[in-house]
């Protein structure tokens, strides 16, 4: 039962060194009209060469007028490898579902239904920028995303458990004598 236990808890440890949160600026472009975020974070999770990006909890200010959107989320997208970083494209009708920020009432993007999103994200272990448009046709315009971010300066080290400035199936290996007591 140990071993059981011990397999699933690097599995664990393995999966979540495919995450990365980036502390993002945000600059969103509505009719016009700018809205601009510091610190906002955005994830990317890699499986097996797909990638889900996630955007939660986005609200944004528009001439002084507060507006929850919700969650912006593509899964499951292939990604391309070139030049260093990841390039991901996402062309396809999205639901934008509801946050869960306890200070907002409501979110408009679930009352949208199913819209029009197209989306090109370029990310390394410590960068990542985005360029999202939303169109919303029924209302007759197109909401522009720009999101540029960085990682923890620790990211690329994120799950270095032996400390030998690498993440590796070693990492894994440690794991398992912690919780084989070894």
């Amino acid at each position: 039962m140990k071993k059981f236990f011990a397999i699933m808890a690097a599995a664990g440890c393995a999966l979540a060194l495919n995450a990365t949160t980036y502390t993002c600026h945000i600059k969103v472009v509505v009719n016009g009209n700018v809205a601009e975020q510091d610190e906002v974070p955005v994830e990317v999770v890699e499986n097996n060469g797909n990638y889900d990006l996630s955007l939660k909890n986005f609200a944004l200010t528009l001439e002084g007028v507060s507006m929850p959107v919700g969650n912006i989320q593509v899964t499951n997208v292939p990604g391309t490898d070139e030049h260093g970083y990841t390039t991901i494209h996402y062309d396809a009708p999205l639901t934008i579902t509801e946050g869960d920020d306890p200070q907002y009432d409501y979110w408009m993007g679930p009352m949208l239904g199913a819209v029009p999103v197209n989306m090109t994200a370029r990310f390394t272990e410590t960068a990542a920028s985005a360029d999202i448009a939303i169109n919303l046709e029924a209302m007759n315009q197109v909401i522009d995303v720009n999101i540029f971010g960085v990682a923890p300066a620790d990211a690329a080290l994120e799950g270095d458990v032996n400390k030998d400035g690498e993440v590796n199936v070693a990492d894994a290996n440690r794991v398992i004598d912690i919780i084989l007591d070894k």
